[in-house]
């Protein structure tokens, strides 16, 4: 089976990545500004992201957004505080399905 040709794709293998320095795996180092799916914001291999991925996986990975989630409770009133925007509403998700081109 082949893997599914979403959109074209850039001549690298990353296989390390710290911070914003992506590296391939020829050793080449690049400065990562990709700004698209599943962007990590603080950086790649963050410690404290790090962490908290890994205290969180042990515990559960993912559960739906059907049942009570602290966690997102605590985030949503972080955001808030942080924004400026204590009362307005947040909705947690992900980037949603892609279009398909079918072959």
């Amino acid at each position: 089976m082949n893997l599914f040709d979403v959109y074209p794709l850039v001549n690298i293998t990353p296989v390390r990545a710290l911070g914003a320095t992506l590296w391939d795996e020829n050793g080449q180092q690049y400065l990562d500004f990709y700004g698209g799916h599943a962007v990590i914001s603080i950086g790649h291999s963050h410690p404290h992201y790090v962490q908290r991925v890994q205290e969180q996986v042990a515990k559960i990975g993912f559960y739906s957004n059907s049942v009570k989630i602290p966690i997102q409770q605590e985030l949503a009133a972080k955001l808030g505080n942080l924004s400026g925007y204590p009362d307005y509403t947040l909705f947690l998700c992900n980037s949603g399905p892609r279009p398909m081109r079918m072959r």
